[in-house]
């Protein structure tokens, strides 16, 4: 096969994107890479992959054209100027480099900043422009006025597009997509490399709760600490980790902290533990919980059920895509009293829990091995 070029534009400090192009490495394709936002520092993964010359190369492209220290100078530089320089500026040097290369696909990896950058830069194609949805980008902004118009027109100029979801392909439909469906994989790739796969500690020994404990805009994390503090009350050996515990929700998890001492571990989102870290608190956990007004599959849904781990989600996600493909899981309604409900039921029923896992571990090796999603994902760029 001819080598091709492929442009994406993608979150420089994002796992997923790491994940996602990690996917190509022994392929025939030179990927170049240009940041959607502003970043304070490269991902040491991607750091890692810009030295890969298996098969495919990635390498860089940037404003500022300084590497060693690029992210803090995109960071202090970018967020001193006015918002629409900012948007303009980068716009402008995406514009002019796609101008100038001579590319096979211009990929965007999310369309609320890749997306729109993309539609901004790009006037005349001579590629292929690839739209790729990650979790709300259409389900959640599409209802917000100053964002739907912005939304169909990146989804007019793209000849392909990709989600996690099949609700996600529907909407984009609906809102006026005319081009090819591609696969509908998780953003982030496989989780798993090869059988035999083993969860370790069965889930009925299992004491430990994890949760996602996202805030902001999306995330609903103090339900979860609320269902969590009650349940640790009422049985005194089960013990918690919050993990990604955004600046609104830190104070609720240090006050759980002084009540629970040594019973409460915690991470924070500016200073995330590792992906092998999150594994192995996973591997030791029972019960996994959710919350978010908008989500996609959810990544780390995917992650908690290949691990064993019962998962509590609200159904405000496309995790019961994964139950009608033979999970086992809870979906629940964004309301307190509907977690705390499922959260005793996992807590208390062995059977249960166990149960799931014996189906969760099937769904894991048909539909999540690395090799199967990099397969289906090599027909992106081909």
């Amino acid at each position: 096969m001819i080598r091709r070029k492929v442009l994406v534009v993608c979150m420089f400090d994002s796992i997923h994107a790491v994940r996602w192009l990690s996917q190509f490495t022994n392929q025939d394709i030179d990927f170049t890479l240009f940041p959607s936002k502003k970043f304070k520092k490269i991902h040491p993964k991607l750091i890692t992959l810009l030295s890969s010359n298996v098969g495919a190369t990635y390498s860089i492209v940037h404003p500022l054209k300084i590497n060693k220290i690029l992210g803090y100078l995109d960071f202090f530089f970018f967020v001193q100027l006015p918002k629409i320089f900012r948007k303009n500026l980068r716009a402008h040097y995406l514009r002019t480099i796609l101008t100038k290369a001579n590319l096979n696909y211009v990929h965007a990896l999310e369309i609320q900043g890749a997306g729109y950058l993309c539609d901004e830069a790009i006037a005349k194609k001579n590629f292929k422009f690839i739209l790729t949805n990650w979790g709300s980008d259409i389900f959640y902004f599409q209802h917000l006025p100053e964002h739907l118009p912005r939304i169909k027109s990146a989804l007019a100029k793209a000849d392909l597009y990709s989600a996690e979801c099949q609700r996600d392909y529907k909407l984009a439909e609906k809102l006026g997509f005319k081009g090819l469906h591609l696969p509908c994989i998780p953003n982030g790739g496989g989780l798993v490399a090869a059988q035999p796969l083993d969860i370790g500690i069965p889930t009925s020994l299992r004491k430990n709760i994890v949760v996602k404990t996202y805030g902001g805009t999306f995330g609903r994390g103090g339900l979860a600490i609320e269902a969590v503090s009650k349940a640790m009350r009422e049985n005194q050996s089960l013990t918690a980790y919050f993990y990604s515990v955004t600046d609104d929700l830190l104070s609720q998890v240090l006050a759980m902290k002084r009540i629970f001492k040594t019973r409460i571990n915690y991470s924070v989102l500016e200073k995330p533990i590792s992906q092998e870290e999150l594994n192995e608190i996973f591997s030791l956990s029972r019960v996994y919980i959710g919350c978010s007004i908008s989500d996609g599959i959810s990544t780390s849904f995917l992650e908690a059920i290949s691990k064993g781990v019962y998962a509590i989600q609200t159904n405000t996600s496309c995790a019961g895509e994964w139950i009608a493909k033979g999970a086992v899981a809870s979906l629940v309604p964004l309301d307190l009293s509907s977690i705390q409900e499922e959260l005793e039921r996992a807590i208390g029923d062995d059977d249960l829990v166990d149960k799931a896992s014996e189906s969760n571990l099937r769904v894991t090796r048909e539909y999540l091995g690395f090799e199967n999603i990099s397969n289906q994902a090599k027909v992106f760029y081909e």
